[in-house]
């Protein structure tokens, strides 16, 4: 159910406006922090924390992803050594991955990087800012999860 309100010319505005932030230079900004969160230096973090192996459909989960993209990132991290992957003793239809020191270390540098410039950039905000910037956040995405399910998730990660 919508919520109503006889005077919603704020929210047209506020969408306007959020659109043309997300479309302008800031757009690079925010891909590259979703790149960051969905691409090959999720895929290194994951493994990082994990103890053991992993199948590909387990980070296909917790990616969101496809299979194929998967596959793609997989790929492109064998090339690089940072992963390995092997065929599954016990079962021998999975393949297991596992990262090598070298894709622990890029993801630990990788990870310590953007993690320090957010801490940064909340810095520069103040405390009180960010507090209400991450409640706003919170809000926001919880909000639009309910009111544009059709963009959630999914396969549109480039």
């Amino acid at each position: 159910m919508v919520p109503e309100n006889n005077n919603s010319d704020y929210a047209k505005k506020a969408a306007i406006d959020l659109s043309e932030i997300m479309s302008n230079n800031k757009k690079d900004t925010f891909e590259n922090i979703n790149r960051a969160n969905k691409g090959e230096l999720f895929v290194l973090h994951y493994l990082s924390m994990q103890n053991a192996a992993v199948i590909p459909s387990e980070l296909s989960s917790a990616l969101n992803a496809s299979t194929a993209r998967i596959s793609t990132l997989l790929r492109n991290l064998e090339k690089k050594g940072q992963i390995e992957r092997d065929i599954d003793k016990n079962y021998r239809r999975n393949i297991l991955v596992t990262v090598t020191e070298s894709g622990r270390e890029h993801a630990k540098t990788e990870m310590g990087k953007l993690q320090r410039s957010m801490e940064l950039i909340f810095i520069e905000m103040g405390e009180k800012d960010t507090a209400e910037f991450i409640r706003l956040t919170k809000c926001f995405f919880e909000l639009s999860e309910k009111y544009m399910p059709e963009f959630q998730g999914g396969d549109n990660i480039k």
